[in-house]
């Protein structure tokens, strides 16, 4: 099959679509194709052709048949879509018999004619049999082979990290597997960091957050979630990140001191909270108590020709805590006239901030490098440019 995909664009691309697509004793198989049976039930069948092989290369097709392993395909109206062909049983393999034959001609000009191509036989068979269950089905896919490969990486990631594979980088991706990370703060910053991290082998990603969405929040958090103001951040991220990822966790739980030592079970903590107060609670027990962290911060001014200001992020340890407190690195008072908080439409410094703070945390655990022991990395929007500060 890799020499098939490799030669052939249109096999590779079935198989980065995510079909489940192998090739078996001479036929091309697809397996797990949606289509409705005679009482309207949404099933699943297996689609085979034989290949036209020159060498790797998939000549166009010589048969305009093909075969099919489970019942007649039907309309929504119950009747037998018209593929032709009907009972006829070939053992592909020892575990593959198939149930039926197709015998699909194209027509042009009322004449029938053969296929042009494999590529065009392929989309023709699919759409017959697929169109009617999409149609009645909308969330039925023909995407099995996503299912397979994101089971087999085993961890909660729902899509197979194909990416990692193909450049031989799976020992650095799956540094992360088994982790548990918590982000405390699902706002701009916060919202965008679970973004970058939920499509990560993480085993676990926790939300705190006690707040609702607002009409300012939607500016802030990455892409549109339909329906999401009025309900509790956490919630509506963990709806729409969990198509990514199944170890979504939300809590909708304000962190103070009664409920701080929550935090105790996770292996690297976010913190992008915007109460100064609450900032210092946070990241002194977290340090306090040996936690990885990286704490997030932003500060946003007009000036005569418009904004400026900086985005920060502080961190990982009890010295990065002792070095950077109540100083600029990791203020622990709330600025009284703060630009931030006026102006909504900043996703750009929210998702700058998220990078910043996802890199220190892949550097934390090998998957980047990391050459200085700057405990504070400061981005300044005037000059564009990043300093690395608070080093012993």
């Amino acid at each position: 099959m890799p020499e098939l995909a490799s030669r052939n664009p249109f096999i590779r691309d079935l198989d980065e679509q995510g079909y489940h697509v192998d090739f078996i004793g001479g036929y091309l198989v697809v397996f797990g194709l949606p289509y409705l049976d005679p009482a309207g039930r949404l099933q699943h069948g297996d689609w085979a052709s034989p290949l036209d092989l020159n060498g790797a290369v998939i000549d166009p097709p010589s048969n305009h048949q093909a075969w099919w392993r489970g019942v007649r395909p039907c309309d929504q109206s119950g009747r037998e879509l018209r593929l032709g062909g009907g009972a006829h049983a070939i053992a592909i393999t020892g575990d593959l018999t198939t149930d039926q034959s197709f015998s699909f001609k194209l027509l042009e000009n009322g004449v029938a004619r053969t296929y042009r191509s494999f590529e065009e036989k392929v989309e023709t068979y699919f759409d017959a049999i697929t169109g009617p269950a999409l149609a009645a089905f909308p969330n039925a896919t023909p995407l099995r082979g996503i299912e397979i490969g994101a089971a087999v990486q085993g961890s909660p990631l729902r899509f197979p990290d194909t990416m990692s594979s193909r450049y031989h980088m799976n020992d650095v991706s799956m540094l992360l597997r088994g982790r548990k990370v918590a982000i405390v703060g699902l706002g701009g910053t916060g919202s965008y960091i679970l973004d970058f991290i939920a499509r990560t082998h993480l085993e676990r990603i926790a939300l705190f957050d006690d707040d609702k969405v607002h009409v300012h929040t939607i500016f802030r958090i990455p892409g549109f979630i339909p329906g999401a103001i009025g309900q509790p951040k956490v919630d509506a991220l963990a709806r729409q990140y969990a198509q990514w990822h199944g170890g979504i966790q939300p809590v909708p739980e304000r962190l103070e001191a009664h409920n701080v030592d929550r935090l105790g079970e996770f292996d690297f903590v976010f913190v992008s909270v915007d109460d100064g107060p609450a900032r210092l609670l946070i990241v002194d027990w977290l340090s306090a108590n040996g936690v990885p962290f990286v704490d997030c911060g932003m500060g946003l001014n007009r000036s005569a020709v418009g904004l400026s200001g900086f985005v920060r992020i502080t961190g990982t340890d009890r010295a990065a805590f002792e070095r950077n407190r109540a100083s600029v690195r990791l203020p622990t008072g709330n600025a009284a006239d703060d630009e931030y908080r006026k102006q909504a439409q900043i996703t750009e410094l929210n998702a700058l901030n998220a990078v910043m703070a996802v890199i220190r945390f892949k550097q934390h655990f090998g998957l980047f490098d990391r050459e200085s022991d700057a405990t504070c990395s400061i981005f300044d929007t005037a000059p564009v440019e990043i300093d690395s500060l608070g080093a012993a």
